[in-house]
């Protein structure tokens, strides 16, 4: 253990050294990037004058129009036009084909898409006629790149399959554009939620980019490689791969890769829940983008940091954070950036009650998304209308603004979780409208759907267990068969000699020494042994807890919300069905009050498997809550002193769970046996630990059975677990006492 734990510790000193060096060495790069692209401008343009040969230099404008900087559009679209002129009045079919496919490419770079589409659809026809297979394949993988953003996810996968195969099918093959085909299939593959398959397609791409000089290219391909790794929870790795992205973007003085590359650790941390590494992230990609002038980045990062402070609940610059990345997305003419930061900012006005404003900017979000032909994002907008309609019982509006967003999701397989949503705002409306029938549809639409991402979850969870287990798996062969390797070197060392002494000698230094390699390599290996079981057991502890959770959720979200709903229809019948002086009515009441307890009971199963208040407002509330609900039994007064727990982000979800399982066991325990009136709860915060006192007036504890019970042995069990210590004493009639102390658990970091 201490083996691994200096190697832990290694392993942050290295990882740190690296990050401080590549945030310094960047800097004076960004004093150069811009010469740099200018000079190959330059370069170009001096040939483009000197050119004599017209179909030459149409080919150099098109190489020069994608060299621009996002703010000389004007210069790029002229290029491009200069050499569509020229192949058209040669009736050269494959230079205008490949004019389509530059328009494409840069309409699509400045985040116009539908307008990039229909650029690449010109060239696949003009390609297909021509016989020009080359432009057909590249303009094909070009059209499922722009399917991808509007969330046709099914037709982009048809067309890059179509692609790969026929890039494929040329002899030689292009490696680069089959990488950039793959990393694209990466893509898709993640928004879909299929994580792993996502994996196996990037490393595909890796092996198209083995021996590549283009440093461009394999900054996007590591880029994705480093975000699907942080999907699938391998977060070290992922890293590491960041740390490649820096190395190349530095090699290439590029620095919309390096604040692309801050950016994506940024989301890292944030999913990670490690809000404050996250800012710390986004500032420094503020601070570069800042330097480069790129307006872009720094709308994109200013609306990230506005989402960090929004989950930690830091509201205060919250108006100031997204109308400055609004005008950073303006400065750049970036139209889809500016509909992301209009419908975060909506939705966080939403949120916050600020209906007018929040209309205001999720309208102008929903009217751009259409221009760009961004049809999923614009439903996504629509469903957050309809809920800010719903809010403010315009029903309506809502039921136009979610129906219409329906329409959209229907027949995509993306996006699972916005449409559940949106079938729970249906449900909602219709309820309040008193359209029982529809508001039951739509529950069931929303509890199917939940099952399928429940069940999809799972699938995902599974693989990413079978992952980590294979690459553990492979890790240990790999340090085992290093140590026979090194065992073999060794050996061969001492070989030689021709002097009976000597040779004696070196055999009597061999037996040493392998018999000290063997001692410390089954050293190792218990370590190791020692050490895989504590993470097992840690594992088998918080998967219970998920799973408990998980049953929980769906005890509340489905039975409780089906009930709910039998309980409404119920109502309506009894008003509307029954005659006068027929016993039906007093059955239908027996009938309802069965079904809300039942309801009842649901919740308190839910709860008590794992408490609503704690996941959702902490440990603090979770215990006040506890406490409130004994006291208004009136059987027994409970007088609470909590002293600190305001903030427990930083403490690990088990320890909190495992702290109130503590209480709460108590509490139980007093009112079952100990026949209190009166309850002392003290719960403390010192800088490292918290301390539960609690004390009773009950009748005590004098048997060694009551001592030796299933509870107090579980409640022993608990604290424990914690590496905590408990003290419990307790005399006849005069009533008991519990001390226990339990070291802070924080988070992983």
């Amino acid at each position: 253990m201490i083996l691994s734990q200096s190697n832990h510790l290694y392993s942050s000193y290295i990882f740190f050294s690296k990050l401080l060096k590549a945030f310094l060495i960047a800097i004076p790069f960004l004093l150069f990037s811009n010469g740099i692209g200018q000079s190959k401008i330059d370069s170009l343009s001096q040939l483009i004058d000197k050119e004599e040969i017209p179909a030459e230099k149409a080919r150099l404008h098109l190489e020069r129009a994608v060299l621009f900087s996002k703010n000389e559009r004007k210069k790029s679209f002229n290029d491009v036009a200069v050499a569509l002129e020229y192949y058209k009045s040669k009736g050269d079919k494959i230079g205008e084909t490949d004019s389509y496919i530059a328009y494409g490419n840069l309409h699509f770079s400045y985040g116009e898409p539908k307008q990039a589409a229909h650029f690449d659809s010109l060239a696949i026809k003009l390609a297909e006629t021509s016989s020009y297979n080359k432009g057909r394949a590249v303009a094909t993988g070009n059209l499922g790149r722009e399917f991808i953003n509007f969330g046709n996810l099914k037709q982009a996968e048809n067309l890059l399959i179509t692609a790969i195969a026929q890039e494929e099918s040329f002899k030689p093959q292009d490696k680069a554009r089959l990488a950039e085909l793959y990393n694209r299939y990466c893509i898709l593959k993640g928004a879909q939620g299929n994580y792993v398959e996502s994996l196996a397609l990037i490393e595909k791409a890796l092996e198209f980019c083995e021996g590549s000089n283009d440093d461009k290219l394999l900054t996007n391909v590591y880029n994705n490689y480093a975000n699907t790794l942080s999907r699938l929870s391998k977060f070290d790795e992922a890293v590491e791969v960041h740390f490649k992205v820096i190395r190349l973007s530095e090699k290439m003085q590029d620095t919309t890769a390096l604040l692309r590359t801050y950016n994506n650790l940024g989301i890292a941390f944030r999913n990670g829940g490690e809000y404050d590494k996250a800012i710390t992230y986004y500032k420094k990609s503020i601070a570069l983008a800042k330097k480069a002038s790129n307006y872009k980045s720094l709308g994109l990062s200013l609306v990230n940091l506005a989402t960090v402070y929004s989950q930690k609940e830091q509201l205060d610059a919250m108006d100031t954070l997204y109308t400055q990345g609004i005008h950073y997305f303006e400065m750049a003419s970036d139209k889809g950036g500016i509909a992301f930061a209009n419908h975060n900012y909506g939705n966080f006005l939403v949120n916050t009650k600020h209906y007018a404003e929040a209309d205001k900017r999720l309208e102008k979000a929903y009217t751009l998304r259409k221009e760009i032909g961004a049809t999923l994002s614009a439903a996504s907008t629509l469903s957050v209308l309809g809920k800010s309609a719903l809010e403010q019982k315009k029903w309506n509006v809502a039921e136009a603004y979610l129906l219409e967003a329906e329409t959209v999701y229907k027949g995509k397989n993306r996006a699972n979780r916005s449409l559940k949503e949106l079938y729970g705002y249906l449900k909602d409306l219709y309820t309040e409208k008193g359209d029982f029938k529809k508001a039951l549809q739509y529950q069931t639409q929303e509890l199917e759907l939940e099952k399928t991402i429940f069940t999809e979850n799972e699938k995902v969870n599974t693989l990413k267990t079978e992952t980590a287990y294979e690459m553990e798996k492979r890790d240990m062969q790999m340090a085992l068969q290093k140590e026979k390797e090194e065992l073999a070197r060794q050996r061969l060392l001492f070989i030689g000699g021709g002097i009976t002494l000597v040779l004696l000698l070196l055999s009597l230094s061999l037996w040493l020494r392998r018999k000290q390699l063997k001692e410390r390599h089954q050293a190792q290996i218990i370590n190791l042994d020692q050490e895989h079981r504590l993470n097992l057991s840690k594992s088998l502890k918080q998967t219970e807890q998920q799973e408990r959770k998980k049953i929980a959720h769906k005890l509340h979200d489905e039975a409780g919300s089906m009930l709910s709903i039998a309980i409404l229809n119920l109502k309506q019948l009894k008003s509307d069905v029954f005659k006068t002086g027929s016993n039906a009515e007093q059955k239908l009441e027996t009938t309802q009050k069965i079904l809300t307890d039942i309801s009842d009971s649901v919740r308190n199963i839910s709860h008590t498997l794992m408490p609503v208040v704690l996941e959702k407002y902490g440990l603090k509330a979770a215990i006040q809550e506890m406490v409130n609900a004994v006291n208004t039994s009136q059987k027994l007064k409970v007088e609470e002193i909590i002293e600190g727990l305001d903030d427990t982000s930083t403490w690990s979800e088990e320890f909190c769970l495992t702290v109130y399982r503590i209480v709460q066991e108590v509490m139980n325990n007093i009112i079952k046996h100990a026949q209190a009136t009166n309850v002392l709860l003290q719960v403390v915060e010192l800088e490292d630990s918290v301390t539960i006192y609690i004390e009773d007036n009950g009748k005590g504890m004098d048997d060694q059975a009551a001592k030796d019970g299933l509870g107090l042995k579980i409640l022993k069990s608990n604290v424990e677990y914690l590496n905590g210590t408990i003290e419990i004493n307790g005399n006849t009639n005069k009533g008991t006492f519990i001390l226990a102390e339990l070291p802070i658990e924080k988070l992983d970091t």
